[in-house]
């Protein structure tokens, strides 16, 4: 295909190393590398490099030279520009910049270069926007040094505190050295005020090196009014908090949702309150190098926005970046219910789930890759641990406590003939415990439900809901219900059990219909020989119940609506339902389970075998 060479204007990627082989010549930069062979290579590289700076289009610079060596040239500018190290700067849009500046920041217009187009341009307006610093102390003497050093013109700050003027004037000192344009702004502000820390700004900053959450909540919401971008960096305990980058229209309530996910897993965190905690100490390892690589970590990301390179991509994740071992890791977060605005529920959404598309196991557990996070998630991790994974595998969830409601997180286990079974089971079970944890009292005392038996909707006091004793789930809205109605006939067990005037009668096996799960689960606790007993429950709960027990304790009860899936169940459910942190079924159990103390430390019914 014939090239038009005056539509490509080339510039060599700043980037770029060459270096001599025997071969001819071998070609680097952050994309990659590539080998050139040649004889003349690397000297006709060395010729072209310096013509190849995008001021002139490749026919202009064929007109340059002798015409036996036109064809050379254009031949080896289009093979470096398919390759990527050179690049069409064609259609980048002008700029102003001097030649000084440019060459002063030609490392950041190179940084930009390697993202998206017209650097210099991007670059121009990064340096002339109103970037303001809100803060104290170090942290923010060390953020005014970063954006000094990336290029902003004129550094605003915003210092809540004291601030070391002195400091911060010995930093442009040594910037103007370099780039004599540069200068600092001081802006008065306060808690009462904050509305004057983002007046005509394009974005801000905020530091600090203590929990002041009451604030970091509030200002991005500030940023926002003023139609400012926002990102911030708080220091709790020993870490830093670095982000999420708020876009000018992003989401005001981001930090506040990644700050409630985070205190949801961590419940003792300083500032779990929400509010402002200036009396706490600053960090042991918040000085000299870890105060500047927090501040330049902040800078960065501020740089990334500006200049585009970064447009929307940050706001739903924090950085993590631990002061002793100067560590750093991404934490993706959701939305909590609680930073946004309240929504009633309207009577008509509970209806339409009738009529909701499945979610499978599958597709469960896909959603869930989403909720994940060690730090930030709706679960901590799924994960095998150190159970024994024979003959049944175990998996388990760590649960986030959204609310308060739980005491904390705390895990939840699956059992399956398979990992993926298992970790499909607890995944499960994990989204139905968080349900029943996760209540917006905002909402009102009343809540929205359907009467099961004539699917007419019926208004429920909220307390008598959460947080919920028991919750269910299934494929469909059909399953669901099912598996509800099930599960609040099983959470009777325990009085069931305490009004029980004589022992329940045992379940002959034999004569019970089991399914070919359940076969395989009996089949392998006679090969084992391990000691059994079924006890069956199902008068007094209406609906088929057993008990499932060693010579040492009980270890589970299951309730299904039909016999032989409650039997499966129960071979295979971990431990008590009135257990968090089950780690056995009757199908592995070798002696009493020392997670569940009110349940596996003796027979149920007070001590009475059933």
């Amino acid at each position: 295909m014939e090239v038009d060479v005056e539509r490509i204007r080339p510039r060599l990627r700043g980037d770029v190393y060459v270096m001599r082989v025997p071969e001819g010549a071998y070609i680097r930069s952050n994309l990659g590398g590539s080998m050139l062979k040649g004889a003349s290579t690397y000297e006709w590289i060395q010729r072209i490099a310096p013509m190849l700076d995008g001021t002139r289009t490749l026919g202009e610079l064929c007109a340059a030279v002798p015409e036996p060596s036109r064809a050379g040239l254009a031949k080896l500018t289009m093979l470096l520009l398919g390759k990527g190290y050179v690049k069409n700067v064609l259609d980048d849009r002008p700029h102003t910049l001097t030649a000084d500046v440019a060459a002063a920041y030609a490392a950041n217009i190179a940084f930009i270069e390697y993202f998206t187009e017209s650097p210099e341009l991007r670059f121009e307006h990064y340096r002339d926007s109103t970037v303001v610093l809100a803060g104290s102390g170090p942290l923010l003497q060390a953020l005014a040094n970063a954006h000094l050093r990336s290029g902003v013109r004129t550094v605003s700050l915003a210092p809540f505190a004291e601030v070391d003027r002195d400091r911060v004037a010995e930093h442009l000192a040594a910037a103007r050295a370099l780039d004599p344009e540069q200068e600092t702004a001081y802006r008065e502000v306060d808690a009462e005020r904050l509305d004057r820390v983002a007046a005509d700004a394009a974005m801000v900053l905020h530091v600090a090196d203590r929990p002041m959450i009451e604030r970091a909540r509030s200002l991005p919401h500030v940023a926002r009014a003023a139609g400012a971008a926002f990102a911030q960096a708080i220091v709790v305990g020993d870490d830093a908090w670095i982000g999420p980058v708020i876009g000018r229209d992003g989401d005001a309530t981001a930090w506040e949702s990644a700050w409630r996910r985070l205190r949801a897993l961590a419940p003792d965190l300083v500032g779990a309150d929400l509010r402002d905690h200036p009396e706490a100490a600053p960090s042991d390892f918040l000085r000299g190098p870890t105060v500047a690589l927090v501040a330049n970590q902040l800078c960065f990301a501020a740089f990334r926005h500006l200049t585009g390179i970064d447009p929307g991509t940050g706001a739903d994740h924090l950085v993590r970046f631990e002061l002793e071992t100067l560590e750093t890791s991404k934490h993706t977060f959701l939305p909590h219910p609680l930073a946004l605005p309240v929504v009633p529920v309207a009577p008509s959404r509970v209806a339409a789930l009738a009529t909701a598309a499945p979610v499978d196991d599958e597709a469960l557990a896909r959603l869930a890759v989403d909720c994940v996070d060690p730090r930030t998630g709706v679960f901590a991790e799924i994960t095998e641990r150190d159970y024994e994974q024979l003959p049944l595998f175990v998996s388990e969830v760590v649960v986030s406590d959204p609310v308060g409601l739980a005491g904390g997180p705390f895990p939840v286990h699956g059992v399956g003939e398979s990992v993926v079974e298992s970790r499909q089971r607890a995944v499960r079970h994990a989204f139905e415990r968080y349900a029943a944890v996760m209540v917006d009292s905002r909402r009102g005392d009343t809540l929205h439900g359907l009467d099961v038996l004539t699917g007419e909707p019926v208004a429920v006091d909220a307390s008598e809901v959460f947080p919920a004793r028991t919750a269910a789930s299934g494929d469909d809205w059909t399953a669901a219900v099912r598996a509800a109605v099930v599960a609040a006939a099983h959470a009777n067990v325990a009085a069931a059990l305490a009004a029980a005037t004589g022992p329940f009668p045992r379940l002959d096996l034999d004569s019970a219909g089991l399914t070919a799960r359940g076969e395989r689960y009996l089949k392998l606790l006679r090969i084992v020989d391990q000691p059994f007993e079924v006890h069956d429950l199902s008068g007094p709960l209406g609906l088929p119940t057993f008990a499932f027990s060693t010579p040492d304790a009980t270890v589970a009860y299951a309730s299904d609506l039909e016999v032989a899936v409650a039997l499966e169940r129960g071979w295979s459910r971990p431990c008590s339902p009135t257990s968090p942190g089950p780690r056995s079924s009757p199908a592995t159990h070798r002696r009493p389970c020392p997670t569940c103390p009110r349940t596996c430390a003796g027979r149920p019914g007070r001590g009475r075998s059933p």
